[in-house]
């Protein structure tokens, strides 16, 4: 007598009792990455104190009590502000910054090379700072340059306290100086304060400028004369250290 095998019913049960629970954390996710990026253009316009929960959670969609699942309260979306910016543009820089310290462990680092690495690194920020969702990012940072808080210390030692040091290092070695010399740490921030202008002060650059935007050609430009300005202060100083 043959046998018929019946189809197992229990498999395509569980798939079916796990589908929801995969919607409703994909659901989950959605809402709380548009709470993120609206309560970032709030924040970044109105600072932490005069932005309503409300109209973050109603602009992106979502129930005030969304607020209180995902991240406990305002701050902890303030604080998970903070820590998206710090997530995208450490992702950006990520190969720039992994290429860089292989090579300063490997020790092969010399002081023209080290200009090369500089140059790279204008390139890849100037580059980032162009790109549309910086604008919103700036805006959140200059607040908190100008008024420290908690958030401040989560962009700081996730982004800026990563690439800072890097580049002070190749500033040293491509001057002869010393890493923790008072004209290295000066020299690093006058280079990156060079490529931030276009950033921070984009209406006057604009306008005095007589751009429409800052595009590919303009980006270009601005890498070009940063570079060669980058170039310049390094070479200088390294012949000031060697005489």
């Amino acid at each position: 007598m043959t046998t018929v095998k019946i189809p197992s019913r229990r498999a395509p049960a569980r798939a079916g009792k796990h589908e929801p629970r995969a919607r409703g954390a994909a659901d989950g996710d959605a809402t709380r990455q548009r709470l993120i990026e609206v309560a970032l253009d709030h924040f970044g316009r109105r600072g932490f104190e005069a932005t309503s929960t409300r109209t973050i959670a109603q602009q992106a969609r979502a129930n005030i009590s969304a607020i209180l699942y995902h991240f406990g309260g305002k701050h902890g979306l303030y604080i998970a502000v903070a820590e998206h910016i710090a997530d995208f543009i450490g992702s950006r820089v990520a190969p720039l910054r992994i290429q860089i310290e292989v090579a300063l462990a490997n020790g092969s680092v010399d002081a023209d090379g080290a200009v090369r690495l500089v140059e790279a690194a204008v390139a890849r920020m100037t580059a980032l700072m162009a790109e549309p969702q910086t604008e919103a990012f700036a805006r959140f940072i200059v607040r908190e340059q100008q008024e420290p808080t908690e958030a401040f210390v989560v962009i700081y030692e996730r982004m800026m306290g990563v690439m800072l040091p890097l580049l002070r290092r190749l500033v040293a070695i491509a001057t002869h100086d010393d890493p923790a010399s008072e004209s290295a740490g000066v020299r690093t921030f006058a280079i990156v304060g060079q490529l931030l202008v276009f950033r921070v002060a984009r209406a006057a650059v604009l306008r005095q400028m007589v751009w429409q935007e800052v595009g590919p050609s303009q980006v270009q430009a601005i890498i070009a004369t940063v570079q060669r300005s980058a170039r310049a202060m390094l070479l200088s100083a390294r012949a000031e250290n060697t005489t």
